[in-house]
């Protein structure tokens, strides 16, 4: 599956680290600069103990980079992993990468309510692939393809980027992204 940003790249064995290195990073950077930030009622960053709704699209920071799965209620989310197996795990599963850099997980809310958002037919396409296994890799088929895959319904797709599932979770719900708001849950508090 090629990638709308990466498909103008010739990947070759020579250039490939510094792809890893370089290229991905400066992509991440838009998510990294307005997202990851300290909780504060200046930025708008807000702790939340509220869970979020059944078929959110969920995400928690992974040192430089981010992992995304689908919450379907009762403190779980369907992911996939690094070994290519799509799991339902614990909310403490989720977050315990050896790279994560906390336990807080980023879900979305309505900007002026903070009502939480999702849709249980993103919840019901993740269920239906439970125990499924994929080709898993850092670039092209990861967990943000796999989340994008349950929103719009087709698992081969070249949202590989937490800001393309962002687009494609504020398109399924007919909600501007602008009106959305990626808030701190601090799941572990409640």
């Amino acid at each position: 599956m090629k990638n709308r940003f990466l498909d103008k790249i010739k990947v070759t064995e020579s250039n490939k680290k510094a792809l890893r290195n370089v290229v991905t990073p400066m992509l991440w950077t838009r998510e990294k600069t307005s997202i990851h930030r300290h909780s504060s009622l200046l930025n708008k960053s807000y702790d939340f103990v509220q869970e979020p709704a059944i078929g959110a699209l969920v995400y928690c920071q992974l040192g430089t980079a981010e992992h995304s799965g689908v919450y379907i209620g009762n403190k779980n989310v369907i992911d996939l992993n690094r070994k290519g197996e799509i799991k339902k795990v614990s909310l403490k599963e989720f977050t315990g990468n050896i790279f994560s850099t906390d336990k807080d997980i980023f879900i979305p809310v309505m900007k002026h309510t903070m009502r939480p958002l999702g849709d249980e037919n993103i919840a019901k396409e993740a269920i239906k692939n439970l125990s499924e296994r994929r080709k898993y890799n850092l670039l092209d088929d990861n967990c943000h393809q796999f989340v994008a895959g349950c929103i719009i319904g087709k698992l081969e797709n070249d949202c590989n980027f937490l800001f393309m599932v962002k687009e494609e979770f504020s398109k399924f719900l007919n909600v501007d992204e602008s009106n959305i708001v990626w808030v701190r849950w601090k799941w572990y508090l409640s």
